[in-house]
């Protein structure tokens, strides 16, 4: 795992280059779909995958080596703090769908989690993704940086809160964030699909693309594509006053 973040690290760096922004700075977000159609995603390693390649975008961009992360489905749940050094066990630990019951949902703590673990069902089964773009701003409000934050925002789509996603994305136009959104299959992505056309905003603060399985994309086609709108909008938002 070591050598695989040391490679994708440079091919990070590789991809900043092609966009004219080697050398930037950023505080990296992930954010994790937990709602009940992702469970295959999860149960196959995809989205562990998933976040492992990820962390090459922290080594490279951020200086703390460290990670904010979020899941959610019906509610949003912060998960500790990803920290490159201690990767393979945070996997194991809170790369988790949710975990549903035919009974009735006990308010009583799910027995054998270990110190750290959201319980998953308090998360639940629904796309709410306004809820989660919510917490994750009021954290950036709360936690003021130095350097912009990019959140990484993976899901299989069953987007159908369009307004009040679209009103979240709108208020936070103003803010030191760029959203990426990454579609996990073939799914209805709602508001996101579109949001680069909508007018309305200082600066085009949000980038999507979904792909039909990201484990047959190549690491550099992928941080290609991922870090392909970062740095345009780093340029507008430096320009707008944003930054």
């Amino acid at each position: 795992m070591r050598k695989r973040l040391s490679l994708r690290k440079e091919q990070v760096a590789v991809s900043l280059r092609k966009s004219g922004a080697s050398g930037v700075s950023a505080r990296v977000v992930l954010v994790l779909d937990a709602s009940g159609s992702m469970s295959f995603l999860y149960s196959g390693g995809v989205v562990a995958d998933v976040v492992e390649r990820m962390a090459a975008v922290v080594a490279e961009l951020d200086d703390d080596g460290e990670m904010q992360a979020w899941t959610f489905a019906s509610d949003p749940a912060r998960l500790p703090d990803l920290r490159l050094g201690e990767l393979p066990e945070w996997l194991r630990l809170h790369v988790r769908v949710g975990e549903i019951s035919l009974f009735r949902r006990s308010k009583k703590p799910r027995k054998g989690l270990q110190p750290g673990q959201v319980d998953m069902r308090s998360v639940g089964i629904q796309n709410e993704e306004q809820k989660v773009i919510a917490q994750v701003r009021d954290y950036v409000r709360a936690n003021p940086a130095a350097v912009p934050t990019l959140v990484l925002f993976f899901s299989d789509g069953g987007v159908y809160r369009d307004a009040a996603i679209e009103k979240e994305l709108r208020a936070a136009a103003d803010e030191p964030i760029f959203w990426q959104f990454v579609g996990l299959g073939r799914s209805n992505y709602g508001v996101l699909e579109r949001f680069d056309t909508l007018p309305g905003r200082r600066v085009d603060n949000v980038g999507f693309f979904a792909v039909d399985d990201i484990r047959t994309v190549p690491d550099q086609e992928l941080y290609d594509r991922l870090l392909s709108e970062f740095p345009s909008w780093l340029m507008a938002a430096g320009q707008a006053g944003i930054l």
